[in-house]
């Protein structure tokens, strides 16, 4: 049975983003009904498949491709029309073989509704952005070269800054508010040197600054999750004192 605002998370990993999201949902969302689902594949993939078909859906699409055997329980139990939103989370994965940073700006634009088509979240340079935290002072301005953003490479740098997110079973509230804060002010730091504010800032808007940063071979690091905690909630959550 269909049942009242229910959210669908797409990812696109099945181990990582699930464990942070878990750990992240216990924080900000326990009372709300969300499941996720991991497509396997990176937003390249998705792209040429949303292309071949004009008459989409998400979820069905997914369904249709589906190679992660975690995702049965959901395609068993529900159908598409179960759920008011829908949200997809990728890494912005520079070094993908189909990389290309047109595709991307389409994508932003043509998933900015989590009621239509869904919405897009991006990662940069990828998930493991959200424990890359050199430290709360110089997160701000903390940025990545782009030959440190290969996977293996980026997933090591990731964990020399503090160890309060490295394991998401270990992150409190407290360390989430702050990191969504952070985040937040981050957001609309780079895309507006805005240093006080904790409005919202669109995906389109941060892809376009992360694109020109890229003339400098680098790019800002940026997690998806606090994003879309931000989304969501925005000011239901207090963040007075984190």
């Amino acid at each position: 049975m269909p049942f009242e605002s229910t959210i669908l998370c797409v990812f696109e990993g099945a181990i990582r983003e699930p464990r942070y999201f878990d750990s992240l949902k216990k924080c900000f969302f326990s009372e709300d009904n969300i499941f996720y689902c991991c497509y396997g594949n990176d937003l390249y993939e998705l792209f040429d498949l949303l292309d071949e078909d004009d008459d989409y859906n998400v979820f069905d699409l997914i369904k249709e491709n589906n190679t992660i055997e975690s995702n049965m329980e959901l395609f068993d139990n529900h159908e598409a029309d179960d759920f008011s939103q829908v949200f997809m989370f990728f890494d912005f994965e520079y070094h993908d073989d189909k990389f290309d940073i047109e595709k991307i700006k389409k994508m932003t634009q043509l998933f900015d509704d989590e009621t239509l088509h869904g919405k897009l979240f991006i990662s940069y340079p990828m998930i493991e952005s959200i424990r890359d935290i050199p430290s709360s002072s110089s997160f701000l301005d903390h940025k990545v070269a782009l030959e440190s953003t290969k996977g293996k490479v980026y997933k090591k740098l990731s964990t020399t800054g503090i160890s309060d997110y490295i394991d998401p079973r270990k992150i409190s509230d407290e360390n989430w508010k702050a990191l969504v804060k952070l985040s937040i002010e981050k957001s609309n730091y780079i895309t507006n040197r805005d240093t006080e504010s904790l409005s919202l800032v669109q995906q389109s808007e941060i892809l376009n600054v992360q694109a020109s940063e890229m003339d400098s071979n680098s790019i800002y690091v940026l997690c998806s999750f606090p994003m879309f905690v931000h989304h969501q909630k925005g000011e239901q959550i207090d963040l007075s004192s984190a």
